[in-house]
């Protein structure tokens, strides 16, 4: 099935070796800062705005890279490795870059003007030596040889914490406080304990399988 999944992603050693704009162009924080501030800025506007100037959500995100990013990255920029129809594109100019992103979440075709004057000003930061918009510390490349690339890098959800609330024996309990023996939600299903993954799975699965044999009995 891998050659039908799309793509396996790249995998990130050091994110100096890549921007990331938002479908406009433009650089929106200090990409090596993965805090929870991070998230809220790729949830922010980001240029997405729909008719009448309301926001519309966070909009696509793309990391933008060069040939040697690929190569001291070690990644190999061919499917099944990215996924050309509509998550990754090539160009041997940043121009050309922008022209090519099309992306059924992308509201409007990123300005090529914009994301050629983003990468100039962050390569004259690294000749500086400071990042005078979002204060990213130590920057090591420029972007400047090509191919260029664009890939899809906007933040998806993972899991949520969210379901049923439970107590430790699985049992829901409803808005009143009280339980309900007879029901016993685990896994995605309920909510309450900060468990997600295998854990959450494994444990609670056992938990409410063990309450409800129980119950019946």
């Amino acid at each position: 099935m891998f050659d039908r999944a799309g793509a396996s992603g790249l995998s990130v050693k050091d994110f100096q070796d890549l921007i990331m704009v938002n479908q406009i162009g433009k650089r929106f924080w200090n990409e090596i800062d993965p805090s929870y501030q991070f998230l809220n800025a790729c949830l922010g506007t980001n240029g997405n705005m729909s008719k009448g100037q309301k926001t519309n959500g966070g909009g696509p995100i793309w990391a933008i890279f060069d040939s040697d990013a690929v190569q001291r990255e070690g990644w190999d920029p061919k499917p099944p490795n990215v996924d050309r129809s509509g998550w990754f594109f090539s160009a041997d100019t940043i121009a050309e870059l922008a022209g090519q992103i099309e992306n059924p979440y992308q509201l409007q075709k990123m300005p090529a003007a914009a994301l050629e004057e983003t990468v100039a000003r962050y390569n004259s930061f690294v000749e500086a030596g400071k990042d005078a918009d979002f204060a990213r510390p130590m920057l090591k490349y420029k972007i400047q040889t090509p191919p260029f690339h664009a890939a899809w890098s906007t933040p998806i959800l993972h899991d949520c914490l969210a379901g049923l609330r439970i107590n430790t024996k699985c049992q829901v309990i409803d808005l009143h406080g009280q339980t309900d023996p007879g029901t016993v939600p685990c896994g995605e299903s309920a909510g309450g304990f900060a468990l997600h993954g295998l854990p959450r799975v494994i444990v609670f699965g056992r938990v409410a399988g063990r309450e409800a044999a129980l119950n019946k009995a």
